[in-house]
């Protein structure tokens, strides 16, 4: 009886070890859980604070934010997104493998449809369903996001929908961020030309199909903002076009791929001399196409990176570069504009007016040196992450040619955690802000 009953205790004694094998959750991993728990950027980062005052080492917090969410098991085929912009119902689509996995990156192409034109569906109304896929995609996911007139590619609202739609599929399903791609189709491939030139963080490469980067110069066709073409060289460009296209042949098209090719932009360029507005070239492209997607994974902190813009509320980022005040110093390097076409033997012409001073930034990386040349900067912001920067080692800035910033910078948990919340990106990852004055 003894050792029945010395047996019994042992087991509750083993039984009450193993409960307390388990610990309780410690306010870090609360709120680490919270903020993946947002339901956007904007939540996140209002939840930023409380991982912040758990008061973590930076490092194992930047491992977290690495390693990324846990991702349950979602729903495969395809997947409603509706959103609104300007009051517009939109019904936006995604189409998810029947093999999804959360174990695994999976890459995301972002498909815009054309006929942008179309009257949006009236209230009360029924909308009609996204628009077929006309190029068949592989083992990934494709969003189909929707646009009426009024809310077409080229319009704020719509740019911000596009990218609220993939931070939404991010928050549920395993994207890769290094193979996020945009492409397009008529309206689309001219629309895939606009974010090329305004919002080109996110992508790893952009396929502007059947689409015409001279839309956008058209006033009636509402671009918001002015556009700069040499942003484009930030989104390695696949481009095919048609000879007999109706719209867009590629003869019209040639002039701006020679303008582009001249001022250093790297792309290619497929023509299909019998091809009209259609896609029956897809069969030849499919493979050439998946190719180049295959061969431009996204780099998160390229050695070089180059960006202009005529405003900084919006459009004035592009990864690890933000431009913060416009203006003309005494020492802006000479940045040649990539905005004319060899249109007549006599005179190029402006493909794009801008009607508002802009200011761009070239710059390049080495180790924990910048060198930047600026033209109507005054001020901008180099977000410096622990991937390719020594923090325990100074950073030099030149501007110019002039010494702009030397000394330590120190990592800061804060801004860690808000751009982090931002991008909602494992990859892109910044320890501290470096604010640069340009001498």
């Amino acid at each position: 009886m003894r050792t029945f009953l010395t047996g019994i205790v042992l087991l509750v004694s083993a039984a009450g070890l193993l409960v307390r094998a388990a610990p309780a959750a410690s306010p870090l991993d609360d709120a680490m859980r919270a903020f993946w728990d947002a339901d956007s950027p904007g939540d996140a980062v209002k939840r930023v604070p409380k991982i912040v005052a758990a008061s973590p080492v930076f490092d194992e917090v930047l491992s977290r934010l690495k390693a990324g969410r846990s991702y349950a098991a979602e729903r495969s085929g395809r997947v409603d997104l509706p959103s609104s912009v300007g009051g517009n119902r939109l019904d936006n689509v995604a189409e998810v493998p029947a093999d999804y996995t959360p174990a695994r990156r999976w890459p995301l192409r972002v498909m815009l449809h054309g006929g942008v034109g179309r009257p949006a569906p009236s209230a009360g109304g029924e909308p009609p369903r996204a628009l077929a896929n006309r190029t068949p995609a592989g083992p990934e996911i494709v969003l189909h996001p929707r646009s009426w007139a009024e809310a077409e590619w080229w319009k704020h609202e719509q740019v911000e929908n596009v990218l609220a739609l993939v931070d939404r599929l991010k928050r549920k399903y395993n994207v890769d961020e290094a193979r996020v791609s945009l492409t397009g189709i008529s309206d689309g491939g001219t629309g895939t030309y606009f974010f090329a030139m305004r919002a080109a963080t996110l992508w790893a490469a952009c396929l502007p199909l059947n689409g015409h980067p001279s839309v956008l110069a058209n006033p009636d066709a509402g671009a918001d903002g002015q556009l700069f073409a040499y942003n484009m060289a930030n989104c390695p460009l696949y481009i095919v076009n048609g000879g007999r296209d109706r719209l867009y042949p590629a003869a019209s098209v040639a002039p701006l791929i020679e303008m582009l090719e001249k001022g250093g932009v790297p792309l290619v360029w497929q023509v299909h001399p019998e091809a009209g507005h259609d896609v029956s070239w897809w069969p030849v492209e499919r493979p050439r196409y998946e190719a180049f997607l295959a061969s431009h994974a996204r780099a998160a902190d390229p050695a070089t990176v180059s960006w202009e813009t005529e405003r900084t509320d919006r459009y004035n980022r592009f990864r690890w570069l933000v431009i913060d005040k416009l203006g003309a110093r005494a020492g802006d390097a000479a940045l040649a504009d990539v905005n004319e076409l060899p249109a007549t033997p006599v005179r190029a012409v402006p493909l794009y007016d801008r009607d508002r001073p802009s200011g761009r930034v070239d710059a390049t990386r080495t180790g924990n040196s910048f060198e930047a040349k600026t033209r109507g900067v005054q001020a901008f912001t180099l977000l410096l992450s622990p991937d390719v920067i020594d923090f325990d080692k100074p950073v030099q800035v030149t501007v110019n040619g002039r010494r702009a910033f030397a000394g330590t910078v120190k990592r800061d948990l804060a801004t860690l955690l808000t751009w982090a919340a931002r991008d909602n990106d494992r990859t892109m990852l910044y320890g501290t802000e470096l604010h640069v004055t340009v001498p």
